[in-house]
This record gives structure tokens, C-alpha cells and sequence, in this order.
């Protein structure tokens, strides 16, 4: 999960800190890490600096844990015996991998955990490398990606096929956000937020938040999440690629065609919540295009959604508008 580079936050933060000083609103702790390869920011108005450590904590455990990149994860291993052997897991590797599964099996496989044989094995995003990314090998990969291959059987998992990968890069950020948020309000902590590049969470506090404009510096749209759990996930096509003889390809692969989806810039779910979901369906949703996405937003009444399009028009749902306020687009 973790890229050698670090990637842009897709979500800008702005945070109104106009009460900060008053002693009902101490001055808010705030600070931000190298995590996931990403920025990862920890944002709390009342507790100390060692809440945020704890939470900073959660983060490295479980990028530990999920990272792909890490030969030592507990996904790695999982891929290493692919085909061979179940691996025994932490139960966070579990649940997570549990959450993924079910998210794949609503979208009919748009979302799947199991993409890693095109992420990984072909495509390298993100990952230094002396040879080029051989897309004449798709058609191969795209045949190991299949959820349903992908066993789970109490604290063990095995991944049938030899070949067969998982990459959690899809929803591991989301998943991190909503267990620092766990640690911090376990410690007492009752307002702040906590952010994975373009997964975050708010909690206790109105926050303004400012969508990144694809196309053009500063924000496309902005609007404060409100007082309660506000999860936000946001998918876009611009930040991570790679060129292949000309030609560039982004990481938000279709599992049936190998290739990457077109028909959004960026998509945006806000959510009461779930980090992970919110994750794990931005991704889906950006992946099933258009019409396969609009449809499943319109019988999912729980996500909105704020979608660019490549001609540079916009579209954002009723569930949207009822779960933000102060909306401005630009």
C-alpha cells in the first residue's frame, strides 16, 4: 500500500480554528506524517500530543500489516503462498479483507482485492523498477483477478491460483483512517480528524473541507461536513500513472479489461461513518463508470457523491447536499 513516492492529498483541508482559543475550544494539536506514502494528518481539539502518537501508531501497524510493498506484510505473505498454503493473520488483516470481499460482491467485482495481479505484476504503479510495465501480459493477469478465489476460513486466508495477488491500496487508507479515529476516541478524544491523502474523517467538530480541482490549481468545490462522523473518499485519475510508449495509463484499473477506467476525473463519496466504505466505494464506483455508477448510487441511498467529468462538468447526488452544508463550486 505504501508507494515509494509520496502522492498529493486529492482532498485539501481548509480548517476554520476561529474559536481555537477559548476555553471551551483549547488550541487544537495538529500534525502530519509520512505514512502509506502519503501525508497523513492527525488533527485533535482536545488531549495531548500523545493521543496523536497513538494514533500515528495505527497507521504504522497497519501499514505494516496490509502494505503490499513491504515483503514482510501479512498480505505479502498471503500472495507469496498463493496457491500453496492458507496463511494465519492478524484480525485486522481479517476484517478488512472481509469488508473488501463484501464491497466486491455489491459492485459485481468492479471493486476487488484481488487486483494485484494487474496492479502489481503488470503495471508497477508507484514502484521503482529497470523494466517496463509489459501490457502484453494483461490478458494473464486479468484472468488471476477473481474475489471469489480469495478464501477466508476463520484466522486463515489463501488465495487459490498460483499468480494470484492482493492489493489493498483501494481501501487500506480508508481502513487506516477509521482505526486511528477508533484510537483516539478510545483515548478520550472527542473532536478532530484523521487523513490518508484523499480518505478522511471527521469527528465531533464542523470542519470545512475543499474538493481539489482536477484540471487547475485550488478547489473545485467546498462545503463544511457537519458536527457527527463524516467519512470522505475521494478517487481521481490524475495522481498516480505510469507512460507506457506514449500512451498513459492511471491505477484505477477495470478488472475485466485490465485497462483504466475513463469516464470520471475524480470522484468524491461522503458518507456517515465508514472510512473503509467510503474507500472502497469511490474506488468501485469510479471503476464502473458512468452508467453502471449513477445506477448504483441511486439504489445505495447511504453514499453521495460529487463526480468530475472529463469535459469538465460536474454531477453531485440529493444524498450529497443532505450530508454537507455550505456547499460553493466553483
Amino acid at each position: 500500500m505504501r508507494d515509494p513516492g509520496i502522492q498529493s492529498i486529492l482532498v485539501l483541508i481548509f480548517i476554520c480554528l476561529s474559536c481555537a482559543h477559548s476555553p471551551r475550544n483549547p488550541e487544537p494539536i495538529q500534525r502530519v506524517q509520512l505514512q502509506m506514502g502519503t501525508y497523513a494528518r492527525v488533527l485533535i481539539y482536545d488531549g495531548n500530543n500523545k493521543d496523536v502518537d497513538a494514533a500515528f501508531a495505527e497507521i504504522k501497524k497497519l501499514d505494516n500489516l496490509l502494505s503490499d510493498y513491504n515483503p514482510n506484510s501479512e498480505i505479502s505473505e498471503i500472495n507469496n503462498m498463493a496457491g500453496e498454503k492458507a496463511v494465519k493473520v492478524n484480525p485486522q488483516v481479517i476484517e478488512v479483507l472481509e469488508i473488501a470481499k463484501n464491497i466486491a460482491s455489491q459492485t459485481d467485482g468492479a471493486f476487488d482485492p484481488t487486483i494485484g495481479a494487474l496492479t502489481i505484476g503488470v503495471y508497477r504503479f508507484g514502484r521503482e523498477s529497470d523494466t517496463e510495465p509489459n501490457i502484453e501480459n494483461i490478458d494473464k493477469a486479468k484472468s488471476l483477478v477473481n474475489y471469489k478465489d480469495l478464501i477466508i476460513d476463520g484466522d486463515y486466508v489463501y488465495l487459490k491460483r498460483e499468480g494470484m495477488m492482493i492489493d489493498l491500496g483501494a481501501i487500506g487508507k480508508g481502513y487506516a483512517v477509521e482505526k486511528a479515529v477508533t484510537v483516539l476516541k478510545e483515548r478520550g478524544i472527542k473532536h478532530g480528524l484523521v487523513s490518508l491523502s484523499g480518505d478522511l474523517r471527521v469527528f465531533g467538530r464542523e470542519l470545512e473541507i475543499a474538493i481539489k480541482n482536477p484540471g487547475a490549481p485550488g478547489a473545485i468545490a467546498t462545503f463544511t461536513t457537519g458536527a457527527s462522523n463524516t467519512a470522505i473518499s475521494t478517487s481521481g485519475s490524475y495522481e498516480r500513472s505510469v507512460d507506457i510508449e506514449g500512451e498513459v495509463y492511471h491505477h484505477l484499473l477495470v478488472p475485466e479489461s485490465g485497462k483504466p477506467g475513463s469516464d470520471f476525473i475524480s470522484l468524491t463519496v461522503v458518507m456517515e461513518g465508514s472510512s473503509t466504505l467510503a474507500d472502497g466505494y469511490a474506488t468501485a464506483l469510479f471503476i464502473m463508470g458512468k452508467d453502471a455508477a449513477l445506477e448504483f448510487i441511486n439504489s445505495h441511498s447511504e453514499i453521495g457523491v460529487f463526480i468530475a467529468f472529463p469535459d469538465r462538468s460536474i454531477y453531485y447526488n440529493q444524498t450529497f447536499i443532505d450530508l454537507v452544508g455550505n456547499l460553493q463550486i466553483d
